[in-house]
């Protein structure tokens, strides 16, 4: 098996991100990586959700069988968006790692009904409502799209660079 090493995200893949989070990324000074393994963290993981998930730790997306640009299927452009929330909540100290796992509120990935408040939102469901603003973008679903937009802080920019 060859190992790829960590890579840092594509032109392409940073045009497609919705826009404003390329540059909520940088204003908090994270340098998001893909790491193509599985962290330690997620074969544990796998343990409960029976599955090897996604994970990410501070700056690195640690993405077993991660594409080499995610901007070319849409479904790999959704997971990551999804996960750069969570790099982006690392960056501006919003979550730790201790944080994730002693907050329950975090592990849930549905959705509260009627209008959500970003603040009270665990880590899972802000990365959640992240993945579905990129994908309304990319479905052309403007209704959606700006529903999301007034609920995500760095999202109110507007119209994402590859809609």
């Amino acid at each position: 098996m060859i190992r790829r090493p960590a890579r840092s995200l594509t032109g392409d893949e940073r045009a497609s991100l919705s826009a404003g989070l390329d540059a909520a990324l940088r204003a908090a000074g994270a340098f998001p990586r893909i790491v193509p393994v599985a962290s330690p963290l997620a074969r544990m993981a796998q343990l409960w959700r029976g599955h090897l998930p996604v994970l990410t730790l501070g700056d690195a997306i640690y993405w077993p069988e991660a594409p080499a640009d995610a901007s070319i299927r849409a479904a790999d452009m959704a997971l990551l968006q999804h996960e750069l929330q969570h790099v982006l909540d690392y960056a501006t100290g919003r979550l730790t790692w201790v944080g994730y796992a002693v907050d329950p509120r975090n592990w849930t990935y549905r959705l509260p009904p009627g209008q959500y408040d970003w603040r009270r939102l665990g880590a899972e469901q802000r990365a959640v409502l992240t993945e579905h603003l990129w994908l309304a973008e990319a479905r052309g679903d403007t209704g959606a799209a700006e529903a999301l937009r007034r609920c995500i802080p760095w999202a109110a920019t507007g119209r994402s660079s590859s809609a």
